[in-house]
């Protein structure tokens, strides 16, 4: 079996931090979840992690919840359990020192700083593995660096770096099936595209779907430039209108994947989640089907509707009675009731 390899976004976890700075990282991990429709993750050696095949390479992503100065703690667990070589693994994360808009990758240094670098390093004890840079730029003024990697982009530096963000996955993607050198090659000091650019090209793409409105791949291209442009909700619709599409063409897999992607934007589309589940226990996968009903059960408890996130909660169980995490959540459901 072709050995993993192993891709590490930088950040916090929670809420408060998912749009600052500190944590482009794991939004480009986000980014490659949603391009290669890897679903919702499992949380595995105090980290969220994802596998599958991205350019023809077997990947598991991982995005650390240590917090950011411990994330060592996270990446050394998953080296040493999954038997994963130093040359197999790329860090992304933030950098003061590279100038916002710009990528860099290297295959070996020092953490420059950065303590999540700091961590992993101190973790392997080697600095020899490959890491993606974010250029973030210094603070304005005398804005200290915590502050400025604690705040989030605005404005256009929102669109600049979502843009970034894509480019980061091509590269990624890159260094996957050519390796570093190749990817340094093409990828280091590269910059977000003009916005007008990508303006210019979502206007055309518009127009080819609307005069072929059952063309896929003009509603894949729409879908992927509304995502460039942050226009996620349209992105979304998008998604759900493609799935359809390929309902019509007799390609259920295909449309199932579209619903997962548009459910890994907006978790909250219950009724689709609920149809992912279905589909997968229609097609023999109970472990994807009790996945996505847990999905639906971390959804209601977010929103303190412990009612409906018990009944997803035995949804999962009827499928498999002795799922180790389902129990778990169903005993803590429980414990929240009674103590209210």
């Amino acid at each position: 079996m072709a050995e993993w390899h192993l891709i590490v976004g930088l950040g916090n976890p929670g809420s408060r931090y998912e749009m600052t700075r500190h944590n482009v990282g794991f939004r480009v991990i986000d980014e490659l979840v949603a391009r290669h429709g890897l679903g919702a993750g499992r949380n595995d050696k105090r980290a969220r992690t994802w596998n599958g095949e991205i350019s023809g390479k077997r990947a598991k992503l991982a995005k650390p919840q240590t917090f950011m100065n411990r994330s060592g703690e996270s990446v050394r667990p998953l080296i040493d359990y999954y038997d994963i070589p130093q040359d197999r693994l790329l860090v992304i994360h933030d950098d003061l020192d590279t100038p916002f808009g710009r990528l860099r990758l290297r295959k070996n240094g020092g953490h420059g700083g950065q303590n999540g670098l700091r961590s992993i390093i101190q973790n392997l004890g080697s600095q020899d593995f490959a890491r993606l840079r974010f250029g973030i730029g210094r603070p304005p003024g005398r804005m200290s660096p915590v502050d400025y990697v604690l705040g989030g982009f605005r404005g256009d530096e929102a669109i600049q770096a979502r843009e970034l963000t894509d480019r980061a996955a091509d590269a990624i993607a890159l260094w996957l099936t050519a390796g570093i050198e190749a990817a340094m090659s093409q990828f280091n000091g590269e910059t977000a595209a003009p916005q007008p650019d990508r303006e210019a090209q979502f206007k055309i793409a518009l127009r080819a779907h609307e005069l072929a409105p059952s063309d896929p791949k003009a509603l894949s291209k729409l879908i992927a430039l509304q995502k460039k442009l942050g226009r996620m909700d349209d992105a979304v619709a998008n998604h759900l209108k493609l799935a359809e599409v390929y309902d019509k063409l007799e390609q259920p897999t295909l449309a199932n994947a579209e619903r997962v992607k548009a459910v890994t934007i907006r978790p909250d589309l219950i009724a689709v989640q609920q149809a992912i589940a279905n589909w997968y226990l229609a097609h023999d996968n109970s472990k994807k089907a009790v996945a996505r009903h847990l999905i639906l059960a971390e959804h209601y408890r977010a929103g303190n509707d412990f009612a409906a996130a018990i009944e997803a909660v035995e949804q999962a169980l009827a499928i498999n009675p002795q799922h180790p995490k389902a129990l778990q959540m169903r005993s803590s459901l429980a414990e929240t009731i009674a103590s209210d």
